[in-house]
């Protein structure tokens, strides 16, 4: 499995192949940002950590060559940061992303190109949100026959917001997309988190959705659950079980997921 980890904004340890090729750009400015680059080339898989720790700043991006897919994980833990991922893909390109959270405050910018015909990205992201957590971001289809579905759960506890902000983008001449939005916030608190979701759509040939719920579990799912015998907070785990392992393949990230559901709700 190819590994990368970050700690902070610096690379500390890499594991790739060589259908994967890397750059590190270090600043040299103390009020810098450090910024990685990916090179795709054929079908790979990739898990990158990243820890932050107090004001941490990265940019990193990903570049999928024609042909290539990608299946890339992303577990993020720490402090605060800022932190902007860059995603460009290549005509028959596939990037399929799964991302899991628990930090303390985090402001990310998610930037999506597809500039090739047929290319395609699958991003699935979870996140425990105990502090203030801001994500924006920019889908620009390019090209003919271009999909994008984003996905985003959220669960809020203790001090917990979560704004999403996600707009698409077809021009016009653009034909064949498929823009598909869903954005879901779990707030077991009194905080009041946002969705924005955006769908720019200047073309005709094109099926776009898009949904936005904020709100706790239905009442008839938890009583469905507590008349199996289950008490409240045990039915709750459960959904949250469901709510956050979803579309969770890694063993890595879905054993992270389940040890913050025990962590919270065990």
């Amino acid at each position: 499995m190819n590994k990368i980890k970050v700690v902070d904004d610096n690379l500390e340890s890499v594991h790739i192949n060589n259908d994967i090729s890397l750059e590190y750009f270090k600043s040299e400015c103390p009020f810098g940002i450090n910024e990685i680059k990916l090179k795709v080339n054929n079908s790979q898989d990739l898990n990158v950590e990243i820890n932050l720790k107090e004001d941490t700043r990265l940019n990193l991006e990903v570049n999928l060559k024609e042909c290539a897919k990608l299946n890339l994980n992303i577990l993020t833990k720490g402090f605060k940061g800022k932190i902007q991922y860059k995603y460009n893909l290549l005509k028959d390109s596939c990037l399929n992303v799964v991302k899991f959270q628990n930090i303390d405050t985090i402001k990310e910018m998610i930037i999506v190109n597809l500039n090739g015909e047929n290319s395609k990205i699958n991003y699935n992201f979870k996140t425990i949100s105990n502090n203030k957590e801001t994500y924006d971001y920019h889908i620009f289809h390019k090209c003919n026959n271009t999909l994008s579905n984003i996905k985003n759960n959220g669960v809020c506890i203790e001090n917990g917001l979560i704004t999403y902000q996600v707009s698409s983008f077809v021009p016009k001449n653009i034909k064949g997309c498929t823009v598909t939005q869903n954005n879901r916030i779990i707030n077991l608190t009194n905080n009041k988190c946002e969705i924005m979701p955006n769908l720019y759509i200047d073309s005709d040939d094109v099926e776009a959705s898009h949904s936005a719920l904020i709100g706790k579990f239905e009442d008839d799912e938890m009583f469905y659950i507590e008349s199996r015998g289950l008490d409240y907070n045990s039915a709750l785990k459960l959904l949250i079980s469901g709510f956050l392992t979803s579309d969770i393949i890694d063993k890595k990230l879905l054993k992270e997921v389940n040890n913050n559901i025990e962590k919270y709700w065990g």
